[in-house]
């Protein structure tokens, strides 16, 4: 025997071999996952397998750091990957550099896992769920200080309760860096500056303008949240994983202001009921106080208890005014509150601008804007404060 080669030698060997070809260099393959396993370093190992074979595979932990999936056995994958040789082993290989779902959308796949994995672990649970302060004096807001969402909501609690405080955290909500930030916003009414109901969301888009709110450090951020939260992404058909995590979801940012307060009128409304119902309570109590100290006089025992009936019927009558003020002077502010509004919307009446001498035009129903609408022989309506006359154009 002249000469030999070592095992090392022959591996080595077939690896150049294979590593020379270009056809094996950057090459998309079509499989099925099984046998994955993720290692501790962050590597993923894996094989793919069709009806009649199988390749081991490898993802190195820099490569697999951009995944938008999970890989999981029986998964059908379509991986780029470079062929080589494991020369400890004696095997040939794939590296793979990528790897998309085979049939589904990358996004949708990412999403129903994280779903059912958070589902799973109880995070979307009934029992979890905390309720939504009826009467919160601060609302804070996590959206984007530029968008319409904000807005939208702004709007709608100035309109319908404006007793309330709104508080608004500008954050991203598109991109990569958009859930570390919602995120942080979270924390900071949690932490630094705590309100009574915290609205979350964005507008409308499509799955990836939506994708922060997928994001699964936001899911957790909203579940752990002590401040209940009210989830307010996009448009009534988009669901995300923040709604579900979320103690309550609105189907578009504005019915979030409509959920997260009730309006000022039911307000005033429940505090002239309670006003009406302490009266007659009260009433009910000083009437049967003074039966009773009737039924004590006819058996001539009201001389002993004249002066501890009398205590009685001051402590009663000082708590019933008290309680009368109190009740009083809340119902009085939110009437003024109430008339303040009126008159700010009386002021702004078309009626009002009329009464200084302005009019309307009205030709066939519609109101006319400019001179050039009319022509000569065309029948007018003139609408003045107090009533309305009609005219015909002379010139045209």
């Amino acid at each position: 025997m002249s000469e030999f080669y070592t095992v090392s030698q022959i591996n080595r060997y077939l690896k150049n071999i294979i590593e020379a070809e270009p056809f094996l260099s950057d090459i998309w393959i079509k499989g099925e996952i099984s046998n994955f396993k993720a290692h501790y370093s962050g590597h993923l190992y894996l094989t793919l397998k069709d009806e009649n074979s199988t390749l081991r595979c490898v993802m190195f932990k820099s490569d697999a750091a951009g995944l938008k999936i999970r890989p999981e056995d029986g998964m059908k994958v379509l991986v780029r990957a470079r062929i080589s040789v494991y020369e400890a082993a004696g095997s040939y290989q794939a590296y793979i550099r990528e790897m998309k779902s085979d049939g589904l959308g990358d996004l949708y796949v990412a999403y129903e896992q994280l779903k059912a994995k958070l589902e799973k672990e109880g995070l979307f649970d009934a029992k979890y769920k905390k309720p939504i302060p009826k009467y919160p004096e601060k609302i804070g807001v996590i959206t984007s200080a530029t968008g319409a969402a904000v807005q939208d909501i702004k709007n709608i609690l100035g309109r319908r309760y404006p007793v309330g405080e709104m508080v608004l955290y500008p954050s991203l909500v598109q991109g990569e860096d958009a859930p570390a930030d919602i995120v942080r916003g979270i924390k900071y009414f949690n932490e630094k500056y705590p309100v009574d109901v915290l609205i979350v969301g964005r507008g409308g888009g499509s799955i990836e303008d939506l994708w922060a709110f997928n994001d699964e450090n936001v899911a957790r951020a909203v579940f752990e949240s002590r401040v209940p939260v009210i989830s307010a992404v996009g448009h009534e058909t988009d669901f995300t994983i923040c709604d579900f995590v979320a103690d309550l979801r609105a189907p578009t940012p504005s019915a979030a202001a409509e959920l997260a307060a009730v309006p000022i009128y039911e307000i005033a409304s429940e505090l002239a009921y309670f006003d009406e119902k302490l009266k007659t309570l009260m009433s009910g109590i000083i009437s049967e106080k003074r039966q009773r100290t009737s039924f004590f006089e006819k058996d001539k025992i009201i001389g002993r208890l004249e002066n501890a009936l009398a205590a009685k019927r001051t402590s009663c009558d000082t708590a019933f005014e008290k309680i009368y003020l109190l009740t009083k002077n809340k119902t009085d502010a939110l009437r003024a509150e109430l008339a303040v509004t009126a008159a700010r919307l009386d002021g702004a009446s078309p009626l009002k601008i009329m009464e200084k001498g302005y009019i309307a035009a009205i030709k066939d129903g519609r109101n006319v804007k400019k001179a050039a609408e009319l022509k000569k022989g065309d029948k007018l309506e003139l609408v003045f404060a107090d009533g309305s006359r009609m005219a015909e154009v002379t010139e045209g």
